[in-house]
């Protein structure tokens, strides 16, 4: 049985996990990637306190289940509350583009893998592996305007595949197209609420004020700037996430359908 003491995490990041070491009180911030040596998240897991004159065990609980753009987002509070203003829009127009990339690993790899009542496990975690692979180089130097091209078109207009083989062919196929959709052709849809989000999308321009931000000018946005493309960012893609059933977990999908 395991005795160690439990410390809740008082802030789970998308890079960190801050929790206090319940032996000393001191403030630990482990890194995902170097400390922790995992992007899953922690329902449960052994650490040691990093103060050199404590180094007592403990156990984390109380992890973030939120997906990586939801996670982005609101790591710029944090941001903005230290008047990192430069660095909030960075990070908010990368949520986007993490949003557009989650989108079209569900509707081409996750979904069409647990649709699949026929499949072969070994055979198909190959065959998903392989497509996963497909996919990442078709949108590897997709920048944001052609990621939301391709996320717009997925969704009025591709078909939904029921397996590897019908993903695999429309992953070979993929195309950014030349234009975005029309108005006209996202209220087709007929769901006010997605269509309104949808054409919230589309008229986005936080991806502009990162270019400024970027490029050789290096524009300062202001506080109202930041604050104005944060909520933006949070009022989008929160509800647009729930509304097409978006988790970064392909066992979600495995359990459900």
């Amino acid at each position: 049985m395991n005795e160690f003491p439990v410390a809740r995490a008082k802030q789970a990041s998308y890079e960190n996990i801050i929790v206090e070491c319940p032996w000393c009180g001191k403030e630990n911030i482990f890194n995902r990637a170097s400390d922790l040596h995992t992007f899953e998240p922690i329902a449960g897991l052994d650490v040691s306190c990093q103060n050199v004159e404590c180094g007592k065990p403990f156990r984390i609980v109380g992890d973030s289940v939120n997906n990586p753009h939801e996670m982005l987002i609101l790591d710029c509070y944090e941001l903005l509350e230290r008047k990192h203003y430069m660095n909030s829009i960075l990070t908010l127009t990368q949520a986007y583009e993490v949003f557009f990339s989650l989108f079209l690993r569900v509707e081409l790899l996750y979904k069409p893998f647990a649709h699949d009542k026929r499949r072969d496990e070994r055979k198909d975690i190959n065959h998903f592996n392989r497509l996963a692979e497909m996919l990442s180089k078709k949108v590897e130097r997709c920048t944001f305007i052609p990621m939301r091209k391709l996320f717009l078109q997925q969704i009025i207009a591709a078909p939904r595949p029921a397996n590897l083989a019908e993903a695999e062919t429309l992953v070979a196929r993929l195309r950014v197209p030349s234009c975005e959709p029309t108005d006209t052709e996202l209220e087709r849809l007929g769901d006010e609420e997605l269509v309104a989000l949808l054409k919230r999308v589309k008229n986005t321009t936080i991806h502009k004020l990162r270019n400024a931000v970027v490029h050789k000018q290096a524009y300062r946005p202001t506080q109202e700037e930041t604050e104005a493309a944060l909520e933006e960012a949070r009022s989008v893609l929160f509800p647009l996430t729930s509304r097409l059933g978006l988790y970064d977990d392909i066992n979600w999908y495995l359990k459900r359908l």
